[in-house]
Formats: structure tokens, sequence, C-alpha cells
């Protein structure tokens, strides 16, 4: 149960998606890259075509926009975070997803809050609330708070808050599925339940038919339980749930943070450091 593979695992499975990120065609994914089992450069007609291997998507790069204002500025304040954000991601030369563009100008409105995002990713960014804030209650409050800045969604704050939940558990000394069962009983959110339920429904079929009928796409409503589902099925194993859920296509950057955020906190001896060596961004991460 380690706080640096907690942190460490959710940032290198975003390194890990990138050559494949939002890949729906799951024949395309083995066309190309065979079993993806390590870092690679993004197709040309990727949406990260001006990264390169060991790089990060876009939800990679905020991911470590806020590590770098908890390493400056010592807790999370959404205040001046938004001011830090804007400044970073008003000039950002990666993907500008939807999200991001309304939140902009949100934040130029003076509004309280970001987008109405439905995409999982404003969920996925939390390990570093996580890895810097000691105490529970206040790491949970802030990462719904870090959320809430890029995506103001009910079921995006609910995902925020179980997998936060889940995280903290972890790191008491608890297995995901255990921690996973905590959060639930914590929250007793009707919409929490159902998502849980969905995953463990599915957790007899192989990863490619469960995903794709649970959805891949990037909203939260599929997302959630997709992300759950590898947790609970390969929380002993970080390299094969990296790989098949880059495998499984879609939105894998978004469901890998919170996967590797998980199964680093919980399994740190099963990241494969060959992946932790090609990430470029490893010097960028103060443990």
């Amino acid at each position: 149960m380690n706080k640096k593979g907690l942190l460490l695992g959710s940032i290198l499975a975003d390194a890990f998606s990138l050559g494949a990120h939002w890949i729906y065609d799951c024949d395309k994914i083995k066309q190309n890259f065979g079993e993806y089992n390590k870092l690679y450069d993004p197709l040309d007609d990727s949406f990260h075509t001006n990264r390169k291997k060991g790089e990060h998507t876009h939800y990679g790069d905020q991911t470590l926009l806020l590590l770098e204002f908890l390493a400056e500025k010592k807790v999370f304040n959404k205040e001046n975070f938004q001011i830090f954000w804007a400044k970073h991601m008003g000039s950002y030369d990666g993907y500008i997803d939807h999200a991001t563009k309304a939140t902009l100008v949100a934040i130029k409105e003076g509004k309280e809050w970001g987008s109405d995002s439905s995409d999982l990713s404003g969920a996925s960014r939390i390990a570093p609330i996580i890895y810097c804030t000691p105490n529970k209650e206040q790491g949970i409050k802030d990462s719904i708070s870090q959320t809430k800045v890029t995506h103001n969604n009910e079921k995006v704050i609910a995902a925020t808050e179980f997998f936060a939940r889940t995280a903290y558990s972890v790191l008491d000394g608890e297995k995901p599925s255990k921690a996973m069962e905590l959060a639930e009983k914590n929250m007793k959110d009707p919409y929490v339940s159902k998502k849980l339920e969905t995953a463990k429904k599915y957790l007899d079929l192989p990863y490619d038919q469960a995903i794709k009928e649970m959805g891949q796409a990037c909203t939260v409503g599929g997302a959630f339980p997709a992300t759950i589902y590898f947790i609970l099925k390969y929380s002993e194993d970080y390299r094969k749930a990296m790989i098949n859920n880059v495998m499984a296509g879609g939105d894998s950057a978004a469901r890998g943070l919170i996967i590797g955020m998980i199964i680093g906190a919980y399994r740190e001896d099963t990241i494969p450091k060959e992946w932790i060596n090609e990430m470029c961004s490893l010097e960028r991460i103060n443990f």
C-alpha cells in the first residue's frame, strides 16, 4: 500500500495509453501495435500528433499541472488553482477538449465552476491530491473541488468521490475490492451502487467484450463501470491491467489514470520498470 505507487501508477498509465488513445476499433490497435505492451508514439491520425512516446495526453498533462501546483502551494485552493490552471491551459500546445474550452470561458467570465462535461476525465486527475493530502476527508473534498473546476457534473463528481475514497482505503491497507465496498457504503449513492453492480456483472467476460458492452467512450456512464471492472479484474497485476485497458480501445487514458492509481497503490511492485524508464515526465514527479 504505497503512495509512491499511487502517483507513479496513475501518471505512467496516461503515458502508456498515449499511442492508442481514442482508437475505438480494437482491430486497428492490434494491426498497428500487435499486443500493446510498451510505450508507443501516437499514430499519424491521432488527436495527439504533436506528442511522442513517453509524453502525455491532455489528461496526463493536467494531472502533472495539478501536482506542480500542489508542490508550489502545499495545499489545494480552488481559486488559486483556477488562476494557475487557466494560465497554463490558455497557452497549452496539446489537444484542447470541450471541457477545457468551456472552462477557460467560464473562468474568464468569473463563474464559480467550469464546464458541465460528463467525461470521466474530470475524475481521473486526483492522484496528486491524494498523494499530497494525508487527511482523508480533506483529500476527498479537494478531489471533488478540482473536478468541479473543469467538470461540474453530478455524476462525474460522484465518480470522483468514489475513487478518492477507494484510493485512501487502499492506502490504509484494504484490497481494492474491499475498498470499493467501503466507498459505496459510505456514499449511499444509488448511481454509484448501480455502476459498481454493473462492473461486477461483467467480470466473467473477456475485457474486450465487457468494455464494448459497458461503453468505450469518454462519458461517465460507461467509463465509470469500465474502470471499476479493470481494477477488480486485474488488481494484482498492473501490467496486465494496463495492456488490456488499452487493447479494449476508446478513452483508455481517462480509465488508465484511475486504474493505475488504485492498482499502483496496491501493487507497486507490479509496475514495469522498463515503462517507467521511458516516461519523459519522470523528473517532474517528486516523491
